[in-house]
């Protein structure tokens, strides 16, 4: 039996499961820190996916527009035009999680969430390479909670992906410097290069890894100069370095590519966020140029550790990214770490830390997506007191060691409790969320993508146009139009389309459902969160016309003319804020656009019409209009008491024996 188990330990198959076994005793610790690490870090990132941040903001949408390219097409090249321009790699991350949950909020999202989550874990596991376990837990620790990086791990932004290839690029360089490696340094090329799909700022990181480079470089020279270092060894540095800046080149060598061809465009994204674009840049000379750069540092650096600064275009900044508890920590492992500056890792971080900001510094927009690369070695920075800490505390005797480890408890869970209970808590009720993500024409959206494919949507918002990306990617089959301002010069009430309608009615157009549905009383009127809307089936809609031949009751006229009197004088207002003026009738009393010559029918040029009274004569029983510039008023024929009798009846109406008005401002 002896025999036989000797035999079958040094058989291959034998050798490897003892192996593996040696290789999981050796590593147990930290596999059971990464195994935390998963559990913290999902649980804050896949918990209330879609209903923190609620809605779906325009270019989450365009994430899930180009992947759905990727799912159709296949290769869609390395950059896209979308929102202003972005590298496409994260939309290829998306497309298989778009494939299995569908075209879904979740899709996007999740596949953003598990970006974040591998982040953490490869974040532990590049300081642990970088530093030691305590360093490297910490900082972990730290970047799971941290609202920074949480934020964009709940949203479908492709910068996610951007902080992951930095990691796994400073992962197998130093693994390459110490074991001195080929295979480590070609994979940090890969890496490298990789990362320019990820987002466009990217490239500030390779600049401050280039000077990392150098400074190594530097290094080696002077331990040349003091006998340390050989010849050799200094070439056989510069050679691995140079075969780790090709393989970078390969890798991105499709957006290099793509980037040369002037037609693609390219630089005009950069040329529109760019500070050295900007008149204030042109115009200036060198003192004022220093002024701007140094304000954009103080900018940058008040909102993201004191402040907060609103940015609507993403979600972020309702307070500082930094909370005060991490802001003390950083400041501390900034110190200690410039005490370390010998160490080739304290380096690293310290100028990741300080030339990192230059994203959002030499740029006009995006205050915290242009320096989101920065996240992971701040956390790291807040690790190095407590991990010092922690190396203290080893040296003391068992109980007060306790003490130690309890008190860096403490500090974590301070941490995550300022992060977390702002985030979902108090931040998913701010005006910032739904204004930045549009729960309401998000759920508008999902809502279009219940109805039939044939059913047209006339749509009724301030805020958003039918065409806006989010229903673009909700509810991608449905056909419809704008029927309001600002997206149409006058609202429309009319049904136009010979097909199921379904009339949608947002924000400030919530209340004009009401006079739609007195119009059409067939119709069915829907009560979302933030939306209504009006469902008309053509079965239901009257031969004769909208709100016409079905008005058979005198009360009910007066309900429609009341309502459409109603819709013409919001017309009018629009018009004036435009026109500075209303159509002028020079005081005579005429017909609302009857007639072509009628001064109402400027009102008709952004493709609005004009009511037709529910007799349907609009010479004879229609509305009339009278302004002289400043003021107007609008009639119509009164049938019952229902509604007040106009006071002023003009000659030229007397022979309508009651009248409706309105007028205005």
């Amino acid at each position: 039996m002896a025999q036989e188990r000797s035999i079958g330990e040094r058989s291959p198959g034998g050798q490897r499961a003892s192996a593996l076994f040696r290789w999981l005793s050796e590593h147990q610790i930290d596999l059971a820190i990464l195994a935390a690490l998963v559990g913290v870090s999902a649980a804050v990132r896949l918990t209330l996916l879609t209903d923190i941040p609620l809605g779906l903001h325009g270019d989450e949408a365009w994430t899930g527009l180009d992947t759905r390219r990727v799912l159709d097409e296949g290769w869609i090249g390395p950059y896209v035009q979308s929102a202003f321009g972005q590298p496409t790699g994260m939309f290829y991350v998306v497309a298989p999680f778009m494939y299995v949950f569908g075209e879904t909020i979740f899709a996007l999202r999740l596949a953003s969430a598990l970006v974040g989550i591998a982040t953490v874990l490869m974040a532990y596991v590049t300081f642990r390479v970088m530093f030691d376990r305590p360093h490297a837990a910490f900082a972990a620790a730290l970047l799971s909670v941290g609202i920074w990086h949480l934020h964009y791990s709940r949203i479908a932004f492709t910068l996610i992906s951007w902080p992951l290839l930095e990691l796994t690029t400073l992962l197998f360089l130093f693994l390459g410097l110490r074991t001195g490696r080929w295979g480590w340094f070609a994979l940090a090329g890969l890496s490298l290069g990789l990362g320019v799909y990820t987002y466009n700022a990217y490239p500030v990181f390779i600049g401050a890894l280039a000077v990392f480079v150098v400074w190594v470089g530097v290094g080696k020279l002077i331990g040349a100069l003091r006998g340390v270092e050989s010849r050799h060894q200094i070439v056989l540095f510069a050679t691995k370095i140079g075969l780790m800046a090709f393989i970078a080149l390969l890798a991105a060598l499709p957006l290099i590519i793509y980037a040369a061809d002037d037609s693609n465009g390219f630089l005009d994204h950069h040329r529109f966020v760019s500070l050295f674009e900007t008149i204030e840049w042109e115009s200036a000379g060198v003192v004022g140029r220093i002024d701007l750069i140094s304000d954009r540092t103080y900018d940058f650096a008040e909102a993201a550790f004191w402040s907060g600064k609103i940015d609507d275009a993403d979600g972020a900044g309702q307070q500082a990214m930094v909370d005060r508890l991490s802001l003390v920590l950083m400041v501390a492992g900034a110190a200690i770490l410039a005490w370390r500056w010998r160490r080739p890792a304290s380096v690293a971080v310290l100028l990741m830390v300080l030339l990192l900001p230059l994203g959002t510094v030499i740029t006009t927009q995006g205050l915290f997506r242009q320096t989101f690369g920065i996240v992971p070695f701040l956390a790291l920075l807040a690790a190095v007191p407590l991990a010092a800490v922690w190396r203290w505390g080893e040296r003391l005797v068992p109980k007060r060691r306790y003490f130690v480890r309890a008190g860096i408890a403490v500090v974590l869970a301070g941490v995550a409790f300022l992060n977390l209970s702002f985030y979902f808590d108090e931040y998913r009720g701010t005006f910032l969320v739904g204004y930045t993500f549009g729960p309401p024409m998000t759920e508008a959206s999902l809502f279009v993508d219940t109805l039939p494919e044939d059913t047209y949507i006339y749509f009724y918002s301030s805020e958003w146009s039918f065409g806006y990306e989010t229903r673009r990617f909700l509810a991608p089959n449905h056909k419809g139009e704008n029927r309001a301002p600002p997206f149409r010069s006058n609202p429309a009430l009319t049904a136009d389309h010979e097909q199921d309608l379904a009339f949608i009615f947002l924000g400030r157009y919530l209340e004009t459902a009401d006079e739609v549905a007195q119009l059409f009383p067939t119709g069915t009127l829907i009560e979302g969160e933030s939306f209504r809307a009006l469902l008309l089936p053509l079965s239901a809609r009257p031969e004769e016309g909208p709100g016409i031949g079905d008005v058979v009751e005198p009360r009910d006229r007066d309900t429609v003319r009341v309502a459409s009197l109603t819709v013409v004088g919001r017309a009018l207002q629009q018009y004036q804020d435009e026109a500075g003026t209303f159509p002028s009738t020079s005081v005579e009393i005429q017909t609302l656009c009857a007639a072509p010559s009628d001064a109402a029918c400027a009102l008709e040029q952004g493709g609005g019409k004009m009511p037709v009274d529910p007799f349907g004569d609009g010479q004879k029983n229609g509305y009339w209009y009278s302004s002289d510039g400043s003021t107007y008023t609008l009639y119509a024929q009164r049938e019952t008491s229902a509604f007040p009798e106009c006071i002023d009846h003009p000659e030229s109406l007397r022979e309508i024996e009651s009248l409706l008005c309105v007028s205005g401002p």
